[in-house]
């Protein structure tokens, strides 16, 4: 059976789930291969990434991003994107270019109808899909991750400066950017001995982010900056630092937030992640600041959190629907 993803070449959240798919599929002995939409003519010297003349035919074609003309075989689409943040990008794209914007929004859903099954790893993104597209196939499965890899490793370094020392680097969109954390900071530098590394904050919105943080004081206590950082020296952070601030909107979870859980960062998220070990409210950053400090004076009860799945068990819920599909 052969397969192929349809995805990004960068390093966002998607890239490194279609990512990971690939790798555990073969590793099932499926035929399995990542074709980049924005690199139709391959890697040179990657196996695993087919140029699109060699990926337009194949038994299932793995839509995460875009998939291109001509492709022959079954449809499983991938619905990476909050459906909140894809209406807010559509309007926001449209501002921008009129009509000749593009619509994320229509486009989930033309791929949701037009599919033949749509996986999802949020049972709340479900109801939200299934409520607009009650005949199509929506699906969950387990978001799984390398924990072979994202483990408990000595720290290289040094810990962090901060106590707490607390540490982010969310892909700096709405849906998860810093700032309620930033805005909350000014009671946590009055109250706590924390320190905030918030990194991942692209250079092109630096002439917005460091105004804020400099006016309000956040800069003094704070470590900042555009970087974006390989997976080992992810995983060292993540070690080097008390709690991993995982703050996405409706209390969904990511695969950062998975990675910094498994690799035994105390993780705290908006009301609903299943995987965090300590909630906070979304809203007023006032409040915000004051359930945090409950949380550093070990005033808050740790929540009981989901087992995290393994990248072996998200490939093999996905090969059951490839199979099912080549029935």
């Amino acid at each position: 059976m052969r397969c192929i993803h349809h995805t990004l070449s960068n390093g966002s959240g998607l890239n490194r789930v279609s990512t990971n798919m690939v790798q555990a599929e073969r590793e099932l002995g499926i035929e399995s291969f990542l074709c980049y939409v924005d690199k139709p003519e391959g890697i040179e010297g990657k196996d695993n990434i087919l140029p699109l003349s060699q990926a337009l035919q194949a038994d299932v074609h793995i839509i995460h991003a875009h998939l291109p003309d001509g492709c022959k075989g079954k449809t499983v689409f991938v619905a990476h994107g909050t459906p909140e943040h894809c209406f807010a990008m559509a309007i926001d794209q449209n501002r921008k270019s009129g009509w000749w914007a593009g619509d994320p929004f229509m486009l989930s859903l033309y791929r949701i109808n037009s599919s033949d099954v749509t996986i999802t790893f949020w049972e709340r993104h479900k109801y939200i899909w299934q409520s607009m597209s009650p005949k199509a196939d929506i699906r969950t499965i387990p978001m799984g991750i390398d924990t072979d890899f994202w483990k408990p490793v000595p720290i290289q370094g040094g810990k962090w400066a901060g106590n707490p020392a607390l540490f982010t680097c969310e892909n700096p969109h709405q849906i998860k950017w810093p700032l309620d954390i930033f805005l909350a900071f000014p009671i946590l530098i009055e109250k706590t001995g924390a320190i905030l590394h918030a990194h991942y904050l692209p250079m092109d919105q630096h002439r917005f982010w460091y105004p804020l943080i400099s006016a309000n004081g956040s800069s003094f206590r704070s470590f900042t900056s555009g970087a974006y950082m390989d997976s080992p020296s992810l995983r060292n952070a993540f070690v080097s630092c008390d709690y991993y601030l995982n703050l996405v909107r409706y209390g969904d979870f990511n695969s950062v937030g998975l990675e910094a859980k498994s690799t035994g960062c105390k993780v705290i998220s908006y009301r609903g992640n299943p995987y965090a070990d300590y909630w906070i409210t979304e809203g007023d950053q006032r409040a915000m600041a004051e359930e945090l400090i409950q949380i550093f004076e070990g005033k808050a009860e740790p929540n009981n959190t989901a087992e995290i799945a393994s990248l072996d068990s998200m490939a093999k819920e996905m090969v059951k629907i490839y199979e099912e599909l080549m029935k």
